[in-house]
């Protein structure tokens, strides 16, 4: 997954909230499943820590780039 991997990379926590306001932390598969978002879906996004900004950055880029799908 690539916002999985993605934000394994940076120090800071990323939480993952959907419409119905149920938040999943990002450095985990499972709880992003859980999330039950389908594409098109609104997803808010926290970082909190060291290098949270350029952890939204890089989360701000790959949504923007569509994960990189063509």
């Amino acid at each position: 997954m690539l916002l999985y991997d993605l934000v394994k990379q940076f120090n800071s926590r990323v939480i993952l909230r959907n419409n119905n306001q149920i938040e999943a932390e990002a450095d985990s598969v499972i709880a992003m499943l859980m999330l039950d978002s389908e594409q098109g879906s609104k997803i808010d996004i926290e970082v909190s820590g060291p290098d949270e900004n350029q952890a939204l950055s890089a989360i701000i880029n790959l949504f923007e780039n569509r994960f990189d799908e063509e």
